[in-house]
């Protein structure tokens, strides 16, 4: 049986997300005014950090970043090929960047990103 002052601290947070998602810019200057963040962190205080190397073991190298609430994972695969005989001297690099739909209400369930070839792109100039 849920207690009455659980169910009074759920309808309080729900109260506070409702007015947060209806009126965020009034929801953001409250705590302005008191000079912190919605989370209670000062304004001047980053979000606790933290890498991991070596988080995925059958990637070449990889890294688990957390940043606060938000967690990345990077993994990289590498491949030695053999140039074609028209350009023995040349080689080449394939890049794929996978953003599952969790990331961004941008991106849809069974197709890339859009932001996912600019990235590529991106990569493949500055190497």
């Amino acid at each position: 049986m849920v207690s009455a002052n659980v169910s009074g601290d759920l309808s309080s947070e729900m109260e506070v997300d409702a007015f947060r998602r209806l009126f965020p810019l009034r929801y953001h200057e409250r705590f302005l005014l008191d000079s912190i963040r919605p989370d209670a962190r000062p304004l001047g205080r980053a979000r606790d950090t933290s890498l991991a190397l070596g988080a995925v073991a059958s990637a070449d190298g990889s890294a688990l970043a957390k940043i606060g609430c938000t967690t990345m994972l990077a993994a990289v695969k590498m491949e030695v090929m053999t140039p074609p005989k028209e350009s023995p001297d040349e080689g080449s690099i394939a890049i794929e960047f996978y953003m599952p739909p969790i990331c961004s209400p941008l991106v849809r369930p069974g197709r890339p990103a859009e932001e996912a070839p600019v990235v590529s792109k991106q990569l493949s100039d500055t190497i």
